[in-house]
């Protein structure tokens, strides 16, 4: 029994704390992005963005990546790797237990049990154990992020091998038009309306259009190799139908913002970065109550089997760290300063954030620019092209040179239009991306008390100095 009290004294004793408290950081951002006025935060229904594209293999890509994705399922393993993690910091006693039983001389049997107990005082378990809750929170948002990546990543490839594909197109159609454009002067050179010269010239536009083939071909199978990896599948076995289906991914919505602060709920980069600030706070709570007494319990119990009295013997004490309390301060300060760097690293990714959004909603402004253009640009060099035939056919002011030129045109007008199409959907890809948007997000088991509530106040530039005296840790 006395053993037992001890045990549950030093558990008491083990609650009380020392430590900061967690302060929820926070940053000064405008209240629009420069390109866009604050629409309303994206809703449920708008998560899939991907569906915008209205194309079934995209579709069907990125289902298949959310579940076949090692670097997603890596992040579900770290999730498991935290949990442990948080039961083994939440043991408040250190220490082990030992039974026996024996015969005396006498005839009579007894059995004894042996106990040894450690007990941080000043709450350092409590600290070690909220440090492990933030981790675990962190590497579930992980998941988030890796799919977050994924969909950036898979977006790309996928955008990038329809360009390709269109390149390809565009190429073969430029080719069937030099060809025509070849054979039209050797008839024109038999009948003395043609030079040599113009002969060689069309060859060798011919022969300039074959050699660019091969490269595109290669960036072609580039891209499915890289969309098998992303979906976990060896190359070769995606399954997946990747034929070019005659047209490049293009949005069908214009793409919206919402406000800068949203960033730090919807992006979970953000939202790691300040776990890893809270866990940083209670790592620090560990150093400095490491620098008080532990209580030490060991005890011995003696029982007969059949009959007599029990024996008890225990023995307490406390372990003072005096000497140790040098390095024990260099400790915390390290701790302090760790702290510190993970704040950093959180206002880091914030406006990284916030500039990986402003620069896409750039690039898309001027790609759908762009695209507006290169249609008409494609029309006029098409129908340049078909008069300058029809001039030097017909023997007008027209001359070789000028199809030549006119087929350069209208070659680097679809490689234009292709490149804009391609850019505008990479930046709505980025844009979404940027969002924080493409997941399903996870649900914080967030209940503050009146003890642990989190107190959203501005750090102003003099507090970048040192962590902020005041963290709610447990509020997190």
């Amino acid at each position: 029994m006395r053993i037992f009290l001890c045990v549950c004294a030093g558990w008491a004793l083990s609650a009380c704390t020392v430590g900061p408290t967690y302060q929820f950081p926070e940053i000064d951002l405008p209240d629009r992005y420069s390109l866009l006025e604050p629409v309303s935060k994206v809703s449920r229904a708008d998560l899939d963005w991907w569906l915008d594209f209205d194309d079934p293999v995209l579709t069907r890509l990125v289902d298949a990546g959310m579940d076949g994705n090692l670097s997603v399922a890596q992040a579900r393993q770290r999730i498991r790797e935290a949990e442990a993690i948080l039961r083994r910091d939440s043991v408040a006693i250190t220490g082990n237990a030992t039974a026996s039983a024996r015969g005396n001389s006498n005839g009579s049997d007894t059995a004894s049990a042996g106990i040894e107990a450690n007990f941080g005082l000043a709450g350092r378990t409590q600290w070690a154990s909220r440090a492990a809750r933030q981790r675990l929170k962190a590497a579930k948002l992980g998941e988030n992020e890796a799919r977050r990546l994924l969909l950036s990543e898979l977006g790309n490839a996928y955008v990038q091998m329809r360009f390709l594909q269109r390149s390809l197109e565009t190429r073969q159609q430029d080719l069937a038009s030099r060809r025509r454009t070849l054979r039209d002067l050797n008839t024109l050179l038999e009948a003395g309306a043609a030079t040599q010269l113009d002969v060689l010239r069309a060859r060798a536009l011919v022969s300039e259009t074959r050699s660019e083939v091969p490269d595109i071909r290669a960036g072609i199978i580039a891209q499915r190799n890289r969309i098998s990896t992303l979906l976990g599948q060896p190359v070769g076995t995606l399954g997946v139908d990747l034929g070019y289906q005659g047209k490049q991914p293009l949005p069908r919505q214009t793409g919206q913002a919402s406000v800068p602060a949203d960033l730090l709920r919807s992006r979970p980069d953000i939202r790691i970065a300040e776990r890893r600030y809270a866990a940083a706070v209670s790592d620090l709570g560990v150093a400095q109550a490491s620098r008080y007494p532990s209580l030490n319990l060991s005890g011995l119990i003696t029982a007969p089997l059949e009959s007599g009295s029990w024996n008890e013997r225990i023995v307490a004490g406390l372990t003072m760290p005096v000497f140790a309390q040098p390095a024990l301060v260099a400790s915390a300060d390290a701790a302090e300063a760790r702290a510190q760097q993970a704040y950093l690293q959180w206002r880091q990714n914030v406006l990284t954030a916030v500039e990986e959004v402003e620069n896409a909603l750039t690039r898309l402004q001027a790609a759908r620019d762009t695209v507006n253009t290169t249609g008409d640009l494609v029309s006029l060099n098409k129908r340049a092209l078909e008069l300058s035939r029809r001039l030097v056919s017909e023997g007008g002011e027209a001359t070789v040179l000028d199809v030549i030129d006119r087929e350069r045109s209208l070659s680097a007008a679809r490689a234009r239009q292709a490149g804009a199409l391609r850019d505008l959907a990479l930046a709505y890809i980025d844009l979404r991306v940027g969002l924080g948007i493409g997941y399903e997000d996870i649900i914080e088991d967030q209940k503050p008390t009146e003890a642990a509530q989190v107190t959203r106040a501005a750090v102003s530039s003099a507090a970048l100095g040192s962590v902020p005296d005041k963290h709610a840790v447990d509020g997190q």
